[in-house]
């Protein structure tokens, strides 16, 4: 798992990379040629390229990459094309694209979790508990599910074998309590979030990594190892992608 992590690392870096020199290409070129585009240049359109970097660097997977380039290109119409004004629209188009997301990827999400768990993906989960989706009863698997739209959720895990998970946060906040739980091996939390946050409670033992992108957002381990260094064979691994939101890990 830490060669999967640290070559996801260097896949990261070399993209960023990249997308930094042809910004530096475009800025370079702009600066010789006189009749270049200016829109090339301009901060939609690093919009669009960020969303591309986050979309590359997900597998094109949640929402964040398609609302960045979405915005970028509403607000590079107006640059681009005379008397055009999109960007009335461009609100409602971060609605939309959330509201789709949410619709198509739901469904199909929680059938993975399921099958990942051995459970049915086609049976009711009526049962499970508005916090968790439990595999069974004695708690034996754990799998997060935690979905906050222009509001804030709070959730306290108490499985002794926990999966990990996914947290969606638009326009809200989560606060994940893991301080009672506990893992075995590798677990693995997706957040995605727009204009959100979500704080996390572990236990110090824990090794916590991030893979998460971030876009005017950032991620930050508050914790205090008082007993001692991170277990290696404890890991928490987060996940997805954060537009104006930011992830806390701490410990109480």
């Amino acid at each position: 798992m830490t060669r999967e992590v640290g070559n996801k690392n260097n896949r990261d870096a070399v993209l960023a990379g990249i997308i930094l020199l042809l910004v530096g290409t475009a800025i370079i070129v702009k600066q010789t040629i006189e009749d270049f585009p200016a829109w090339v240049v301009s901060w939609p359109m690093i919009l669009v390229v960020i969303g591309i970097f986050v979309g590359m660097k997900n597998a094109f997977r949640g929402p964040g990459w398609i609302i960045l380039i979405g915005l970028g290109c509403i607000f590079l119409a107006d640059k681009i094309v005379p008397g055009v004004n999109l960007r009335r629209f461009a609100l409602p188009a971060v609605i939309i694209s959330i509201g789709l997301f949410l619709i198509f990827t739901k469904s199909s999400q929680r059938s993975r979790l399921y099958k990942d768990l051995g459970g049915d993906s086609d049976g009711d989960d009526s049962d499970h508990t508005s916090y968790s989706r439990n595999a069974s009863a004695n708690d034996e698997n754990e799998i997060l599910d935690s979905v906050s739209i222009f509001g804030s959720t709070k959730k306290v895990i108490f499985s002794k074998s926990f999966k990990g998970g996914e947290v969606v946060n638009i326009f809200g906040g989560a606060e994940i309590n893991c301080s009672q739980a506990d893992l075995k091996g590798v677990a693995k939390l997706e957040i995605v979030q727009v204009f959100g946050g979500t704080k996390i409670f572990v236990p110090a033992s824990w090794t916590v990594k991030s893979n998460a992108a971030s876009v005017f957002g950032g991620f930050e381990d508050k914790r205090t190892h008082h007993a001692g260094p991170p277990d290696p064979e404890k890991v928490l691994i987060i996940d997805g992608t954060s537009i104006f939101g930011g992830i806390e890990i701490k410990s109480f």
